[in-house]
């Protein structure tokens, strides 16, 4: 991430590499989020990305009855180019845990998301 002085007026982001995740993203939906079954581990690894094979910062789609695992803009941008594709905004990092919302361009965190968190915590015990 490249950092800008303009950066610093900006309240979700803190300092040079801290980000602070929004927690009022319009486009969560008014419902609790589940972990979609396409999340678990196969042999030892994050799921596969459906579009290219690669098993590394992969993400899953949280849309409700999508089960899309798309690799990292870091990778060959696969859940990116799937969220331009259906408008799927909220997705989970299957490499930190962590909650994005394309269409707010931010890490999100929300009491919605929070049995997500919960069965991450039960699928790594």
């Amino acid at each position: 991430m490249t950092t800008t002085s303009n950066q610093f007026d900006e309240p979700h982001l803190i300092g040079p590499f801290a980000v602070v995740p929004k927690t009022n993203c319009p486009h969560l939906a008014d419902r609790t989020y589940t972990l979609p079954q396409s999340a678990n581990k196969v042999d030892g690894h994050q799921p596969p990305c459906t579009d290219c094979g690669a098993i590394r910062e992969n993400w899953i789609c949280l849309q409700e009855n999508c089960s899309q695992v798309g690799c990292s803009r870091y990778q060959q941008k696969h859940m990116l180019v799937h969220h331009q594709n259906t408008g799927h905004s909220i997705c989970l990092s299957l490499s930190d845990h962590s909650f994005y919302c394309y269409t707010c361009e931010s890490y999100i965190d929300s009491p919605k998301l929070a049995q997500v968190n919960q069965q991450l915590i039960e699928a790594s015990n």
